[in-house]
């Protein structure tokens, strides 16, 4: 009796390595500071799965993965991919992320963020546009946060944002690396969103142990 092939497909490859670089962001206006609308808003996550067409990804330097919250959108999720070529180092947001033969690095711009997040506001970066978080060895990962007050200029109001950064140098690590596994550690630079006077900087770091992806 003649044997036939399987037809079912070849196991998917799950398992990445490379720089990884998830953004999530969540926008809103001052109709989600308080009430049911900043219960939702403080819902939206800090992490997430990464693409499964990322699976087996190869020869790009740098992966982003983006995820968006919106106000507008009722914080709907909203997600898209790209890949980074040429250059040692990529900016999303405020976060700068470079590239070198000892690992990778990740710098917050002060010079880019909203108010207040502004040089003359920061105490974490006195007199220095940027600010080192964190540098990453081969199979670490770690997590950047910050917050930022942006003038809508079309209707002259205000919005706010915050940003989270998951960085990897991930070698054969799975696709939920970022939700499943503890960071080397956690950086936060949050201040207090005020519309006038003084702002206060908040700074808060958090060191995990490493782990093994």
């Amino acid at each position: 009796m003649a044997r036939h092939r399987s037809r079912r497909s070849p196991h998917a490859d799950t398992r990445i390595s490379g720089v990884f670089i998830q953004l999530l962001t969540t926008e809103w206006t001052k109709e989600s500071r308080g009430g049911a609308g900043a219960r939702v808003r403080n819902a939206t996550p800090i992490a997430s799965v990464l693409p499964d067409a990322w699976s087996g990804a190869g020869d790009a330097l740098f992966h982003l993965h983006h995820v968006y919250f919106s106000e507008q959108r009722h914080f709907l999720r909203r997600e898209w991919t790209e890949v980074r070529k040429g250059k040692s180092f990529v900016e999303v947001e405020a976060f700068r992320v470079e590239r070198s033969e000892e690992g990778v690095r990740v710098l917050l711009d002060y010079g880019k963020m909203g108010m207040p997040g502004q040089l003359e506001w920061s105490g974490q970066a006195r007199g220095e546009r940027h600010e080192e978080l964190f540098h990453l060895s081969p199979g670490e990962w770690a997590r950047g946060v910050y917050n930022e007050r942006i003038p809508y200029w079309d209707t002259g109001h205000w919005g706010y944002c915050k940003h989270v950064v998951n960085v990897g140098l991930l070698s054969d690590a799975g696709l939920e690396v970022f939700q499943r596994t503890v960071p080397k550690l956690e950086l936060r630079r949050e201040f207090l969103l005020r519309q006038r006077g003084p702002v206060a900087p908040g700074a808060h770091t958090t060191r995990m142990p490493s782990v093994t992806q």
